[in-house]
């Protein structure tokens, strides 16, 4: 017998049935579909939220000190533009502790607290996943990792002739942690004061550092100069990204210092391919594009 053939009836209850059971099964795979896509929602939503949270509690961690790190080589590289033709940084070795050299040993110093805390700030986010930080924790990071490249890097002063064969006016990224680790004692930062009776006794194993500092010419194709420019475009816009008000530099001041870096940085190909790689180019263009106009 056919289903044409059936009761009334029976036909419309097997089609009842049948119609239930197909509504059933669709509805309770979409069910396990939608649950499922609702809890993995739920779950990565949650992982972004603690990671992100994670990474905000970390860099607050050492934002200050990082911060003031910067202000203090900020100030130090306007003193420094000022009174580079008096050579207080330009001392022979034998003469490197013949007197007070306050002003090499505090430029030393505040080059290492630097690159100390970029290092810390990234070593602390290092097992978290900064990809799913929000913007402003992803650049405050770039800022950091470029601010530990950038006396690394040595494609930056190809303009002057410059390759990788030579290792007089850059340092390997290993070498200047171990470097920084100078200023470190019990994992803080050390005073000053304790840093210079420190290198008194043993500066023979930061001579490399010091020589880049002493050996600088006042002279614009001076290879560790110009990198020191760049550095100091760095620190201003970081901190006007991300400094207090008093850090931030004022308007005045970032017209005569577009004006006289123009003339001055003499790798600008270079510091904007190097920017390009450490993607805060268009970030560092915002406020310096007269000082690196080609």
């Amino acid at each position: 017998m056919g289903f044409s053939e059936l009761d009334i009836k029976i036909q419309a209850a097997l089609i009842s049935a049948v119609t239930s059971l197909f509504i059933f099964g669709v509805g309770w795979i979409i069910k396990v579909i939608y649950e499922n896509y609702s809890l993995n929602y739920k779950l990565q939503k949650e992982y972004k939220f603690e990671q992100k949270k994670l990474i905000k509690e970390e860099i607050v961690k050492t934002k200050v000190p990082l911060l003031n790190a910067v202000e203090d080589f900020n100030y130090r590289m306007f003193n420094f533009n000022k009174n580079i033709d008096k050579n207080y940084h330009n001392i022979s070795e034998e003469k490197w502790f013949s007197t007070n050299q306050y002003y090499l040993n505090s430029f030393i110093y505040r080059i290492l607290v630097l690159i100390h805390y970029c290092i810390k700030t990234e070593k602390d986010v290092l097992s978290m996943d900064s990809t799913v930080a929000d913007k402003d924790d992803i650049e405050f990071l770039l800022y950091v990792k470029t601010f530990k490249n950038i006396f690394c890097e040595f494609n930056l002063l190809t303009e002057l002739g410059y390759n990788q064969d030579d290792d007089s006016n850059h340092f390997y990224r290993n070498e200047l942690k171990g470097y920084s680790a100078w200023v470190e004692d019990d994992e803080k930062v050390i005073e000053f004061e304790a840093f210079a009776c420190k290198l008194k006794s043993g500066y023979k194993d930061l001579s490399r550092v010091i020589e880049y500092l002493t050996k600088i010419e006042n002279n614009s194709n001076d290879k560790s100069l110009n990198v020191l420019y760049c550095a100091h475009l760095l620190s201003i816009s970081f901190l006007n990204k991300f400094g207090h008000s008093y850090q931030k530099t004022e308007k005045d001041k970032m017209l005569a210092l577009n004006a006289d870096y123009k003339e001055k940085i003499k790798i600008k190909t270079g510091f904007l391919e190097f920017l390009a790689d450490s993607k805060l180019k268009k970030e560092i263009l915002k406020e310096f594009k007269v000082a690196l106009k080609i």
